[in-house]
């Protein structure tokens, strides 16, 4: 019996010390000692200093700072070929538009475009010759009449507005409208059949027809050189060019950004639960190093 109870007291008494060792093998915070050997850059992987000295203090080596910086940079390069761009195009257009001006104010193109003005007064004052001379015919003037006639009517009878309007007077307005329109092509037919039979107008036509297609000519030749010209060529090859480099600077940037995100984003998982382990530091926060503006986007 008296071994009995020997053999039970050393089991327990072995049993206290497994849950002693256990116990103190957890981790605990760490002391000012081990405080002061972490700050002086022992058990810390990285130098020392201040105990709130540097602000990466506690992540040693594995802080992703060059994929933090590489950002502004990438960033500032899409900015320089994006304008590169736009001053490229910019200066393309200014060019066209000083090899135009110079166009419209050559000898040759002032002198067409002034012939072309002369024609066309020309063919007015004929047309308005012969439009003068059907004055004097009776059927001229009876339509005329009639459809200043009809125009009155329908002005006075017309809907004031679209709740005053019924099926009745829609249906004679549309029958007035109808019989104008027929007295107005009765009317054109007249005035073409009197200005086709004139020799002066039908001169003045084709005296115009021919300098309005000079001078679409000159734009239409104008337009073709400008197009196959080498500076122009050049420039929409160096436009062609700086699209490419600013889609790339703009796909780098991206990038970046998505390097940068992923990379803060593993150093904070590694280090989630430093503001426990040394929490006595009083800079690792709920939030965290990384939880403030350093995890924007832009």
């Amino acid at each position: 019996m008296r071994t009995f109870r020997l053999g039970l007291a050393a089991a327990a008494a072995f049993s206290l010390s497994i849950v002693a060792s256990g116990w103190t093998a957890q981790p605990t915070q760490p002391n000012d000692d081990q405080a002061r050997r972490d700050d002086n850059g022992r058990g810390m992987g990285g130098g020392g200093g201040a105990q709130y000295g540097d602000a990466y203090q506690g992540y040693g080596n594995d802080y992703p700072a060059e994929e933090v910086r590489a950002v502004p940079g990438a960033r500032a390069q899409a900015v320089r070929a994006r304008l590169e761009h736009e001053r490229a195009q910019s200066d393309l257009h200014r060019w066209i538009d000083r090899s135009w001006d110079d166009f419209t104010n050559s000898k040759d193109y002032l002198d067409v475009t002034a012939n072309e003005r002369k024609q066309q007064d020309a063919y007015n004052r004929e047309r308005d010759r012969v439009i003068r001379k059907l004055q004097d015919d009776s059927n001229y003037r009876a339509l005329k009449d009639l459809i200043a006639d009809i125009s009155a009517k329908m002005e006075r009878e017309r809907p004031r507005s679209i709740s005053a309007a019924n099926s009745e007077s829609i249906e004679d307005m549309l029958a007035m409208a109808t019989v104008k329109l027929g007295y107005m092509s009765q009317l054109s037919a007249m005035e073409t059949a009197a200005l086709s039979a004139d020799k002066g107008v039908q001169d003045a036509r084709t005296a115009l027809t021919d300098s309005s297609t000079r001078s679409r000519e000159l734009r239409r030749t104008f337009d073709r050189k400008i197009r196959r010209d080498e500076n122009f060529l050049a420039s929409r090859g160096r436009i062609d060019d700086l699209r490419i480099n600013r889609v790339v600077a703009a796909t780098f940037l991206e990038s970046a950004i998505n390097a940068r995100n992923i990379a803060l984003d593993y150093a904070y998982y590694v280090h989630r639960w430093d503001q426990y382990k040394y929490s006595q530091y009083g800079i690792y926060g709920d939030s965290g190093y990384y939880g403030g503006s350093y995890m924007r986007r832009y």
